[in-house]
């Protein structure tokens, strides 16, 4: 019994604190890097999604994952339980394309080490990966030009129909959703295009194929 106590009073006593200052300070430094971070996705992203709107919960994401971890660093007893509250709140989160989810990584992953108050290390594998990421963006081709959320209704073209047509103008399409009324089909697609007369030239045969077909869209920069 004496030894077990010893065991535990060892570890508790190796256990390193960290001050409120050094808290406050990693906690400005993780919602520095959020933003970055949140810049880098909303410029150089690739996912069709509104980036704008997903990214502003890196802010939350790393700042919460810093307290986490600064809190639970110098006590077993926080440390279990957490564990026991994540056995039963599950964290849940629309992810609808893999870059959305690696953004999250990377953000928790500053999260863990300035939690840790690594920041040395932290700060600069942060910035190495954000500087990879421009530079690959700058690079990457068929950089997004035009985002369009496209909703189509037609009594005459089918789903396979339209999504040929509107392939043939757009660098990517996600079709999103599906819909099927009696005589009605409506369509909702995520389109990439290079330029707008690109996108007018898509409507364009869209209306030759069926002239009371109907188009509606948002372009993605005007959701954010």
């Amino acid at each position: 019994m004496s030894t077990l106590l010893e065991l535990l009073s060892n570890l508790f006593t190796s256990m390193r604190s960290i001050g409120a200052v050094d808290i406050l300070i990693n906690v400005l430094l993780s919602a520095a890097m959020s933003y970055l971070i949140y810049l880098v996705y909303v410029k150089y992203g690739s996912a069709l999604s509104n980036r704008k709107h997903f990214g502003s919960s890196f802010l939350l994401i790393t700042i919460s994952t810093t307290l986490i971890i600064a809190l639970i660093k110098s006590s077993i007893a926080l440390s279990l339980g957490l564990v026991g509250a994540l056995s039963i709140v599950r964290f849940r989160t629309a992810i609808k394309e893999p870059q959305e989810l690696t953004y999250i990584f990377f953000s928790i992953a500053m999260g863990l080490g300035l939690g840790a108050n690594e920041r040395l290390v932290t700060l600069s594998a942060g910035f190495l990966v954000l500087i990879i990421l421009i530079v690959a963006g700058s690079f990457r081709k068929n950089q997004i030009e035009d985002v369009y959320n496209i909703s189509v209704e037609s009594k005459v073209l089918g789903v396979d129909q339209i999504v040929s047509i509107i392939g043939k103008y757009c660098n990517r399409l996600d079709l999103r959703r599906f819909d099927q009324k009696e005589d009605m089909v409506n369509v909702l697609l995520f389109a990439e295009f290079d330029t707008y007369n690109n996108f007018e030239t898509c409507v364009k045969e869209l209306k030759e194929e069926d002239n009371k077909i109907g188009v509606s869209f948002v372009a993605a920069r005007a959701l954010g």
